[in-house]
């Protein structure tokens, strides 16, 4: 008879593996890393890991969605502690000022991510749930802020804020791409000048 195996060393497990998965895609990158290389990293069979996960598909996006519910979790309860939209905006964009580029960790985490795009690209399904994970987060957190600015009567009535939130997420996203593929590029003077023309645009 199997050993009955509790919900806590699952979960305790499955960590095990998302850490040891996160130090292989940043040290070698997505498509270079392998199951094996997670398997060593973690010191479990490889058995163990499919155990939990089928693909190294699948360990990425896990890793994509703990990273959102804890950034969500956390930009929720600071937007509620901001009065108004324009506030609330501003600290979207403090908290993408707050991360250092040129930090190691953020560098390679940034190259993680737009490597896993690009590879999401070649493969309709997971290009479909990145889409949608895109759309209901980051749209749709940017969209509500935007929402309540025009109720407010801060920013202008007239615009789409489905469209402005995509405008928004795309000009984030390049600075950071630019910020992790070029030496030298000033990653916070271009970030603030791009919240400056953003705000400038959006309001009344």
């Amino acid at each position: 008879m199997a050993p009955i195996v509790s919900e806590e060393y699952k979960e305790r497990k499955r960590q095990e593996i998302l850490q040891s998965a996160h130090a292989c895609f940043a040290k070698k990158g997505f498509e270079s890393s392998t199951v094996d290389d997670i398997v060593a990293q973690s010191g479990l069979s490889k058995g163990a890991i499919y155990n939990y996960f089928k693909s190294k598909d699948e360990i990425y996006l896990a890793l994509m969605e703990g990273q959102t519910s804890e950034s969500g979790t956390k930009f929720a309860k600071a937007i509620a502690e901001r009065h108004t939209a324009l506030e609330k905006l501003d600290f979207l964009v403090d908290a993408y000022l707050a991360n250092d580029p040129n930090d190691a960790e953020n560098k390679d985490q940034a190259l993680v991510h737009f490597e896993f795009r690009l590879y999401s690209t070649r493969n309709p399904e997971l290009k479909k749930s990145l889409t949608e994970r895109y759309k209901d987060f980051f749209i749709s957190l940017l969209a509500g802020i935007i929402k309540e600015g025009q109720v407010s009567g801060e920013f202008n009535s007239q615009l789409d804020p489905a469209t402005y939130a995509d405008i928004f997420w795309a000009m984030v996203n390049g600075v950071t791409l630019q910020a992790t593929i070029l030496e030298d590029f000033d990653y916070k003077s271009t970030l603030k000048e791009m919240q400056i023309m953003f705000v400038e645009k959006i309001k009344t």
